[in-house]
């Protein structure tokens, strides 16, 4: 406490180093800190299930190594891996299944999920109010749902008696079975889930198929299972990976090449970000060593201006450890007080983070700090503050007594010692900065790389909005026809509308749907087939989106059901599956759909250009499209291209919906562009922060020199004033100091260009077009470093040379 005492004395003597050391510190606590709570939040907090680190994902693989990526799969194979497993004490799946709520008032369209009857159980949640799903209602004619909190609130007035009740969904009658708790999200995503039916409406035949449950090559569910007490993940690994060698024995058809993959549930919700955020904050840690490296500057200058201090206290009988532990002390409290400043620095920083996180980010609004925020940033305080002090301390807990008590003693190796270690710290400053200004070159460069991609359509003036027909009324394909035929006329006549069109899915929308694809030339079995996008869409989808026809045509409204079926296909469909043949004429066999118990044969009528489907970093995959008249779906997306602002155009297409039927609702109103937008908004985000952390970053480094250089010169004064006094020119002066300066800086950029050489290959997975190791843009950073830091070493030379011998010679 004494010590305490003290360090609080000391520190209030001198507030201008102590507001320049806080807030250094502040600066690079609070960027960790920001960064901290959105890695807390999104990748380490537990998930809100019971035993949630036991719960992993199940998703079918290529074995033959074309793709690694986490996929969906088929319930047959789900129903198979559920009975003959023995490491899982439960598995259950689940798909997006939206529905539209009907009672007499406006239709409103709700984010639903289907989900089979162990998963609630599997999950460890009960319901608030009823119950869960019972095995029996996974079965065909149940029509059960629970609803959300939120929802039950909402749209119910938090009625209890709601409970064994009938609500009106997709023109059909559901019983209200349970009420969900307040908290409780499943998926855990941004746009919450607020009902959840089960698996019934997926098990019934339809349009004369087989249902979709029947069909094992049709892989549209997810699947959660949670691995048993005491079993490795290895373990449920290897005895999955036994079942599916089997199934892929029985049925050769389908799971020839069908391997299982899992992974723990939280990784393989956060994986997609888990790189970028661990990046983003390996980069505010390395502001943080340079601020923290910036104090321990002038600490190292301020423990010289005390040597006599020091000196004193040590001739009267102060330990070595003593005077450790006093300047320790007094940088843990510098740490501290930077800690706090730059706990308020990071909850401004966390919330103008929510503005730039990208819209698909797991977790997002659970960003907020806890305890564990908390904690992790007053440890961080007092370990940067001590870091800080401790090479301080231990060069000033030694004196020469008979140097430091000599007035004349300004001079001393003592002070050239201390100038030395500062260098250091300098060339450790130019090295961090280095590495961030690199990072951050590249990351810029790559974002605007992946600005200029081209999408292969035109997404300017384009409103969309989703649709999703209720099975009531709408449940034959050419009810689905008709409905969006009439609907494309009636919008195709509004104010400032250029054209309209509907397709299954948007591009660049986060979405895809994939089919297997048999070609009639050389036919394949199914398991080897190629996999293609597939899209249904209306006459004036390509007009719209004005994407390029390249040969052949497209299609008009003759292509309907009474006509031969038709396809069109895009450049890289062409390519990769009839290299250097005409593809027009040519016939394929999608699977999706059945006509007399096998799927329908299309020909190919014409090859459009490629359009951009998952992200703009993707390479372009075969696509298909379907006229929607002949292939109808229920649920599509709206394109309104319009020469006015895309917004106003909302209002006119809900009330054209409405003449045609009141009970569908439209929703997701976004521009196109605002799709575009979100699919670079995380190479956005990255670019944008590591540009800020290095851009302090470069300003303390080059506060590190100015200080350094300016503290050179206070020392040489006299030293100066004699070279001018025997004839020495400004210019020599100038050219002394500042050379003196850029060697620190040579050493620095020499050895942050090996460093960065040997880090910069971690941002591989985060860069569009440009190669990791690009020199460059290593030259233009070092340059910019070295050029700031050159102003840094000016400053003080020119005040050197400006020095007055006569005063310089009295004052030494």
């Amino acid at each position: 406490m004494a010590n305490l005492r003290y360090a609080i004395r000391m520190l209030f003597k001198q507030p201008g180093f102590t507001a320049i050391a806080v807030l250094t510190l502040a600066l690079g606590i609070g960027a960790n800190t920001a960064i901290f709570t959105v890695v807390n939040a999104v990748l380490l907090r537990p998930l809100p299930f019971k035993n949630p680190d036991q719960l992993v994902t199940l998703s079918m693989i290529d074995t033959r190594g074309a793709s690694d990526a986490l996929d969906s799969v088929s319930y047959p194979n789900f129903v198979d891996w559920r009975a003959q497993n023995r490491v899982l004490s439960h598995l259950a799946v689940f798909t997006s299944n939206g529905l539209t709520l009907t009672d007499g008032r406006e239709a409103v369209h709700l984010q639903a999920l289907a989900v089979s009857s162990d998963l609630f159980p599997m999950l460890g949640v009960h319901p608030q109010l009823g119950r869960a799903f019972l095995p029996k209602e996974d079965e065909p004619g149940a029509h059960v749902v629970l609803l959300s909190h939120a929802l039950w609130q909402r749209h119910f007035g938090s009625d209890p008696r709601i409970i064994e009740k009938n609500i009106i969904l997709d023109g059909t009658p559901y019983q209200v079975v349970g009420v969900m708790p307040p908290d409780f999200q499943f998926p855990i995503e941004r746009t919450p889930a607020e009902a959840w039916t089960s698996m019934a409406g997926f098990r019934q035949a339809q349009n004369g198929g087989p249902a979709m449950t029947e069909q094992r090559g049709n892989d549209f569910l997810f699947a959660v299972g949670r691995i048993r007490p005491g079993v490795r993940l290895e373990q449920a690994q290897a005895n999955l990976d036994s079942i599916a060698s089997a199934l892929s024995k029985q049925y050769p058809d389908s799971n020839t090449y069908a391997g299982v993959k899992l992974v723990r549930f939280l990784a393989s919700m956060v994986g997609p970000v888990r790189p970028a955020l661990l990046m983003l904050l390996g980069t505010a840690g390395c502001v943080l060593l340079v601020a923290c490296v910036n104090v321990a500057n002038l600490l190292v200058a301020r423990s010289v201006a005390r040597q006599k201090e020091i000196s004193i206290r040590s001739a009267l009988g102060a330990q070595r450890g003593d005077i450790i532990r006093q300047l320790l002390v007094e940088s843990a409290l510098l740490g501290s007080l930077g800690g706090l400043i730059g706990l308020l620095i990071a909850i401004w920083g966390v919330d103008s983070l929510a503005y730039l996180l990208p819209a698909n980010l797991p977790r997002a609004s659970q960003i907020s700090p806890d305890a564990r925020v908390l904690f992790v940033t007053a440890v961080v305080s007092l370990l940067v503050g001590c870091l800080a002090g401790i090479m301080p301390a231990w060069r000033a807990s030694h004196p020469n007594l008979v140097t430091s008590l000599n007035e004349s003693g300004r001079g001393s190796s003592a002070s050239g010692r201390g100038l030395r270690i500062r260098g250091f710290l300098v060339i450790v400053e130019i090295v961090l900065a280095l590495v961030l200004l690199s990072g951050a070159g590249l990351l810029t460069q790559s974002f605007l790389r992946l600005r200029e991609v081209k999408p292969g359509f035109d997404a300017s003036g384009i409103m969309t909005v989703r649709l999703a027909l209720p099975d009531a009324g709408y449940g034959k394909p050419e009810q689905a026809a008709s409905f969006y035929n009439k609907l494309m006329t009636r919008i195709s006549t509004l104010p400032g509308v250029v054209s309209a069109a509907a397709g299954w899915w948007l591009p660049l929308s986060g979405s895809e749907i994939a089919l297997d694809i048999d070609i009639q030339e050389h036919p394949l079995p199914e398991a080897q087939r190629p996999v293609s996008q597939v899209n249904s869409i209306t006459p004036d989808y390509f007009k719209t989106l004005r994407i390029p026809l390249l040969k052949g045509r497209t299609f008009n409204e003759r292509d309907d059901i009474k006509s031969p079926l038709v396809v069109v296909i895009n450049e890289t469909f062409a390519r990769q599956l009839f290299p250097g043949q005409d593809p027009i004429g040519k016939r394929i066999t999608p699977s999706g759909t059945v006509e007399n118990g096998k799927p329908p044969v299309r020909e190919i009528v014409g090859v459009v250009g490629d359009a951009k489907a998952l992200s703009l970093m993707a390479k372009a995959k075969p696509q298909l499209y379907f006229p929607h008249q002949q292939f109808a779906v229920p649920g599509m997306s709206l394109l309104v291209r319009t020469s006015n602002d895309p917004h106003a155009i909302v209002t006119g297409v809900r009330e054209a919906v409405a003449e045609l039927d009141k009970n569908v609702p439209i929703y997701r109103p976004h521009t196109l562009e605002e799709y575009v937008g979100l699919s670079v908004a995380q190479p956005r985000l990255n670019a944008l922060l590591v540009g800020l952390f290095s851009a302090v970053a470069l300003l303390l480094a080059a506060a590190g020199i100015f200080g350094v250089m300016s503290y050179s010169v206070t020392q040489r004064t006299q030293e100066i004033g004699i070279r001018l006094a025997l004839g020495a020119q400004r210019g020599d002066v100038l050219r002394l100091i500042v050379g003196q300066g850029m060697r620190l800086v040579v050493y620095g950029v020499c050895a942050g260009i090996l460093i960065t050489f040997g880090l910069n290959h971690l941002l591989k997975g985060l860069l569009y077009g440009i190669n990791a190791g690009d020199l460059s843009t290593l030259f233009l950073v070092s340059t910019l470093l070295a050029s700031v830091a050159l102003l840094a070493c000016w400053l003080p030379a020119r005040r050197a040379s400006g020095i007055d011998p006569i005063v310089a010679l009295r004052e030494g």
